[in-house]
């Protein structure tokens, strides 16, 4: 029977799992690892990705790059790029807009976008897939966070086709962890209200699912992009480092290539303490010469990290108010991310949330793999017996931002209102009505795409012209727009005026949502 494969590319690490006669399993990768590093070193000779580029970190930490999903489809001025460029050894410059990984190899730069660097690690997978799992398939399901903009989502299909996949669809993440556990399925008819907790290298996300008849609605959605798994790692390397200044009177921090060897031996400590009580590493050479080596505690890490674990629980309670819930109307949590196996953490999650189950049957960094693969065997019909839900009882779909229009205030000044809110679900159908001055002859529709109301950081989507409006009314004219998202994720958008009859409409494809520029020649009057 043919396979169905699905694919979870994170910030700091890439699983991809195969859904074949019935079971789901991970495709370990060449080094035998289940889950590979997201990351691709650059040399003068070679592009290294996965392991191979972390391994040789160290050595080469200015060309080896990560967060590619952080900085893929957004703005250089982005505060995300911003925080990247900041916390990381290699750097991102601006090219027209765009932020790009800046390569210094024999004295020259190189430019390198995050589209290319996602392709890399795509074919990368691919490659695991073919030699590893003896697998061609190519039809592939891949997972992305839910507040992902439509260039976002467009950018990482483009990339994945690129390296050889065909994707057949980008599901949430949150939809993809409540699969890979079966919730909703096994007893269909009943309820739940699902919390969806993930904490990966990179980013904090937390959301609350309403799972009911097998559909999957998000209720409300939480996101820090400045916690994670790798602050954690942070908070040991700046404790040993402190440490071996102490011992030798010498600073770690001089040294870039010394911070990237304690920051891989912290990493790996801090994996070992998810399921030991103590973890050693040692260190061959780390600074002018001399040998480190250090035992961490279980104990020391919770009491390095424990503001930070404090932190990691706050998006809870954020999501529920957002849902206008308390914990008792929890069921369910499910983890997700490989940060969720620190004991100390889940006992703060607990607290939180006392009367809820926790989910953690499958393995937190892979989850979100199996449930793209079992969503894959889904679309694809190769799973008839395992599998009875047809593709549409899954999860429905939502906007990923809010659909604003740009109007003029009571000031004067330019200001956007909502159209459509986040996360509303498809298909849906909203009316703006709005009043144009008497003897205006035309009227501009902007229609945006952002997280806020702010015109600055939203993204102009389209332009529609309304001409030739009659100026031999007395009254001022009334302007109807209605925005209709359908199921397959386009939007239409009308606008019309009732005593001329006159209707002008455009229709934005998820595919191509800013290539609707064809009015820029007209009239360009904002609504009032």
């Amino acid at each position: 029977m043919a396979a169905s494969l699905g694919l979870y590319f994170g910030g700091t690490s890439a699983c991809l799992a195969l859904h074949k006669d019935g079971k789901t399993s991970v495709i370990a990768n060449d080094a035998g690892d289940r889950v590979t590093p997201a990351m691709v070193a650059f040399t003068e000779k070679e592009q290294l990705v996965g392991l191979s580029a972390k391994q040789g970190r160290a050595r080469n930490a200015v060309n080896t790059v990560t967060h590619v999903k952080q900085i893929i489809g957004r703005r250089y001025d982005d505060p995300v790029v911003s925080f990247v460029n900041q916390n990381h050894p290699f750097k991102i410059v601006d090219k027209s807009g765009e932020p790009m990984y800046q390569l210094e190899m024999a004295d020259k730069h190189y430019l390198k976008s995050p589209l290319e660097v996602a392709t890399l690690i795509f074919k990368k997978l691919k490659e695991t897939a073919e030699d590893q799992g003896g697998y061609d398939e190519e039809d592939v399901v891949l997972v992305a966070p839910v507040d992902y903009s439509s260039e976002q989502l467009n950018l990482l299909r483009t990339s994945a086709e690129k390296a050889g996949f065909n994707v057949l669809r980008i599901i949430g993440e949150p939809s993809a962890a409540l699969l890979a556990h079966g919730v909703g399925q096994e007893y269909p008819s009943e309820q739940w209200n699902v919390l969806v907790y993930k904490l990966g290298g990179s980013s904090l996300s937390v959301s609350i699912l309403n799972v009911n008849n097998g559909i999957f609605r998000i209720l409300a959605t939480e996101t820090d992009r400045t916690c994670g798994g790798d602050q954690l790692t942070s908070l040991l390397v700046e404790s040993c480092a402190k440490d071996f200044k102490r011992q030798w009177k010498v600073d770690v921090n001089e040294s870039k290539r010394a911070l990237a060897k304690l920051y891989n031996t912290c990493e790996n400590c801090k994996h070992v303490l998810s399921t030991l009580p103590t973890a050693s590493g040692s260190i061959d050479s780390l600074h002018e010469g001399i040998d480190f080596s250090t035992s961490i505690s279980r104990a020391k890490l919770d009491s390095l990290a424990n503001s930070h674990y404090q932190k990691a629980v706050q998006p809870i309670r954020t999501v529920l108010e957002k849902a206008k819930m308390t914990s008792a109307d929890i069921h369910k949590v499910v983890l997700v991310g490989g940060s969720t196996r620190i004991p100390k953490l889940q006992q703060y999650l607990k607290s939180c949330l006392p009367e809820a189950e926790v989910l953690n049957s499958v393995a937190p960094d892979e989850v979100l793999a199996i449930g793209a693969a079992i969503e894959a065997a889904i679309l694809t019909g190769k799973d008839d017996e395992e599998i009875e839900l047809k593709e549409d009882d899954l999860h429905l779909e939502c906007c990923s931002k809010n659909i604003l229009v740009k109007v003029i205030g009571t000031d004067g000044e330019a200001e956007l209102k909502t159209a459509i809110p986040k996360l509303t679900y498809f298909p849906v159908k909203k009316q703006h009505d709005f009043k144009v001055n008497k003897g205006q002859t035309s009227v501009c529709l902007h229609v945006y795409e952002g997280d806020n109301g702010a015109i600055d950081t939203a993204t102009l989507l389209a332009k529609l012209t309304l001409a030739d409006l009659p100026t031999d009314t007395e009254e001022e004219l009334n302007i109807s727009t209605v925005f209709h998202f359908k199921r397959e994720g386009t939007l239409h958008v009308s606008c019309s005026e009732a005593t001329s009859g006159k209707i002008e409409s455009l229709t934005i494809g998820h595919e191509d949502l800013e290539e609707s520029d064809e009015d820029d020649d007209k009239p360009d009057e904002p609504a009032s």
